[in-house]
């Protein structure tokens, strides 16, 4: 059994988990909310200018790849900040409407931007 998982949850219940605004403090706000965002904008400012990233794979099956597919990860990588940044700020703030508006217009640019960058990566 996996280190920290629990034998009665399953994939249903830690989704309703994300529905919610998470708990904490001014510690979470500032490491989750601000400066975990930050890095990962940097990341993805990084990749779209650059025209070069890395495709995360399981395990070391990580692949670089550049040009178009490139950019469109640096989408996926900024809309990945940009909801860690509505959960964990917003959330704990709380704007809830600022919140819950941030953190699907996220959620749908990381879809997004995965489409495309499978488009341009294998078509």
């Amino acid at each position: 059994m996996p280190w920290l998982k629990h034998p009665y949850r399953h994939t249903a219940s830690e989704m309703e988990d994300l529905s919610y605004p998470p708990s904490g403090g001014r510690v979470k706000l500032v490491l989750l909310g601000i400066l975990l965002p930050a890095w990962i904008l940097h990341a993805g400012a990084t990749a779209w200018l650059t025209e070069q990233a890395i495709w995360f794979g399981q395990g070391n099956s990580d692949i670089e790849v550049k040009g178009a597919t490139a950019k469109s990860l640096g989408v996926v990588y900024s809309c990945v900040g940009l909801f860690c940044h509505f959960r964990w700020c917003w959330g704990l703030v709380p704007v809830y409407r600022v919140y819950h508006t941030g953190t699907v217009v996220s959620l749908l640019g990381i879809i997004t931007g995965m489409a495309f960058a499978a488009w341009h990566a294998f078509f």
